[in-house]
């Protein structure tokens, strides 16, 4: 090999140095690198993921363009504006109607990951205890509505589960030990002691319907001797920050057990 040659092969290997990858050339190389990089997640979309929005965007562009045009050009002036206001009134539909579904979406999602702390619960006045509840109800899959159970603006939230279960669930801020004797504080809204009536249809074989009285305290000892020969269950501060952190009441009060 001459001087001359041998310069440019020099140049060529200081511009772009030729040597091979440990395991293979450096196209095998370059291939495995990319292999990583999709496999975590970071490559991004390829052109064939992405045609199908592409195709449909120009179609959805392209196509009224070409329509208000032919109309324009074929009919009259006033055809193409009644064509465009009238795709201007479809594509600002399609974008509500996409806005609400998306909004709600979001409101279920936060719905269904609802969590609570003690703290926010003892802020919580009444109507905010049984929102808080309400909430952690349909998060675990329950229907929760208020129902005025007395002329003192009493309330009761009544629904179902999937399975056709009937639900009651009253309210206390209980005391503040358990198993403690004497009046309790006053409770918001008044025991629960029969089937709550959420005004639907009746079912002959039904389960028995879960009666439900949540504590933002301990319950006195009387209130547990009521609960135990009524078949109430109760819910009180210890088991409520276990619900509220996102333990489902399924597993809270071993339900599926007692089913």
């Amino acid at each position: 090999m001459g001087v001359r040659a041998r310069l440019g092969v020099m140049g060529v290997s200081a511009v772009w140095p030729l040597r091979r990858s440990p395991e293979g050339t450096r196209r095998s190389w370059r291939q495995r690198e990319v292999l990583q990089v999709i496999l975590r997640g970071e490559y991004g979309p390829r052109w064939w993921e992405v045609a199908p929005a592409f195709a449909g965007v120009v179609v959805g562009v392209g196509l009224p363009l070409f329509v208000v045009g032919w109309l324009w050009v074929w009919v009259g002036w006033w055809a193409a504006l009644l064509a465009a206001g009238l795709f201007a009134y479809g594509a600002r539909a399609v974008v509500l109607r996409r806005r609400e579904v998306a909004a709600r979406k979001r409101r279920r999602a936060a719905w269904e990951r609802a969590r609570f702390t003690l703290d926010e619960v003892d802020a919580a006045d009444d109507r905010g205890f049984r929102r808080i509840v309400g909430r952690l109800l349909v998060r675990d899959g329950w229907s929760a509505k208020g129902v005025l159970v007395n002329d003192q603006g009493a309330v009761h939230l009544v629904g179902n589960d999937g399975d056709g279960r009937r639900m009651g669930c009253a309210f206390e801020r209980g005391i503040t030990a358990a198993g403690q004797d004497g009046p309790r504080s006053a409770a918001p809204l008044r025991p629960v002691s029969a089937a709550p009536d959420d005004d639907g249809p009746e079912e002959t074989e039904a389960p028995a319907p879960l009666l439900l009285i949540v504590s933002s305290g301990a319950f006195a000892r009387e209130r547990v001797v009521w609960a135990a020969r009524n078949n109430v269950r109760l819910v009180d501060r210890d088991q409520l920050a276990r619900w509220a952190a996102g333990e489902s009441l399924r597993e809270l009060l071993d339900l599926n057990h007692a089913d």
